[in-house]
């Protein structure tokens, strides 16, 4: 068995040109840090998925009018031309072109298949946790909070645990947050703690005045 042959026999599975559903499970939904954040995630992964399959269905359309215009043209040669070497060109490179056009439905065929995947898989998971608790609006401020302090919290709890900085940007993110947000109330106690501490090392290496004179009439 040639090569081609070995390619070919190894194609015969059909390619899966999409995230796996627990690719999309785990790592797109499941990241989320709370549950209103994952109904939105399923909500904007749909709308992509949306715009994707009305593009594909377009591109589709489109193909299938210049297929059957590349037939048109080859049946118009095979009548009008005269027989010969040009004739057989040009029928040759038509042929060609009308196989490139099927072999491009072909692929758009088994993208849309994909999205369309990926889409139901977004609505099944929206359908499923819409049952655990309601779609609230993106603006309810409850639902920001709780997101927003959420993330906050894992991002500075991994730091910490990374044994990485804190970078200042994210404090200031942190303190500009609502009193009621736990985060805040978190960093604040950190940021006390740290004030504390730098105090009390200030405080120990600082010379009281009468080693401060004593050294200085020794000197």
């Amino acid at each position: 068995m040639d090569i081609e042959q070995r390619i070919s026999q190894v194609l015969k599975n059909e390619p899966v040109d999409r995230h796996s559903f627990f690719q999309l499970k785990h790592f797109v939904v499941g990241k989320e840090p709370t549950h209103q954040a994952k109904l939105w995630r399923c909500i904007k992964e749909l709308k992509s998925r949306q715009e994707a399959i009305e593009s594909i269905r377009l591109e589709l359309e489109q193909n299938a009018d210049t297929e059957k215009l590349a037939v048109i043209k080859k049946h118009k040669i095979t009548n009008t031309m005269e027989d010969g070497d040009e004739k057989n060109i040009v029928l040759r490179m038509q042929d060609r072109k009308i196989a490139s056009l099927a072999k491009t439905h072909k692929n758009l065929t088994i993208k849309l298949k994909n999205a369309e995947e990926e889409a139901n898989f977004f609505v099944q998971s929206f359908e499923e946790l819409s049952k655990l608790e309601p779609l609230l609006n993106y603006d309810d401020v409850g639902a920001q909070t709780e997101y927003w302090s959420q993330k906050l919290t894992q991002e500075i709890n991994l730091r910490m645990l990374l044994r990485q900085p804190i970078d200042t940007e994210l404090v200031k993110t942190i303190l500009a947050m609502d009193d009621a947000a736990p985060v805040k109330t978190q960093i604040q106690n950190m940021l006390m703690k740290i004030r504390e501490i730098d105090g009390r090392a200030v405080q120990a290496t600082l010379v009281s005045p009468e080693k401060y004179e004593h050294k200085n009439i020794k000197s």
